[in-house]
């Protein structure tokens, strides 16, 4: 299985990760880390880092990002070019519905199909 790490201002990722629990019926095996708009960015690298190491499996991991430039992504990318990992901003539920789902695939395989649920998700009606 690939970790999934979820970046982003504070509230964000919990929120998504809740209401893909509800849609899903289950607990899930994810990492969020939230980074207020007053976090010092050191600081907040030292704690993506730390919740890196912890959360890599064989498969490695994918970092989600919840708005590109933005302090969370930013620091995602410093700390994703440490272990070599695949950031993907632009988080929405049909993205990590999709990660989930596909959990199984390697880290730059997911990070693809996050890519790909992503978009999917969006509809003009």
């Amino acid at each position: 299985m690939t970790g999934i790490v979820l970046v982003t201002h504070k509230g964000v990722g919990e929120s998504l990760r809740h209401q893909a629990e509800l849609i899903l019926g289950r607990d899930l095996r994810l990492t969020t880390v939230s980074i207020g708009g007053q976090t010092d960015p050191d600081a907040g690298l030292a704690d993506l880092v730390g919740a890196l190491a912890g959360s890599l499996d064989p498969g490695g991991a994918v970092i989600l990002t919840d708005l590109p430039g933005a302090t969370p992504h930013n620091l995602a990318v410093r700390a994703a070019a440490r272990h070599g990992l695949p950031v993907v901003s632009g988080l929405n539920l049909p993205m990590l519905l999709k990660v989930i789902t596909h959990a199984d695939k390697p880290a730059f395989e997911l990070a693809g199909l996050a890519d790909l649920g992503g978009h999917q998700g969006i509809v003009s009606s």
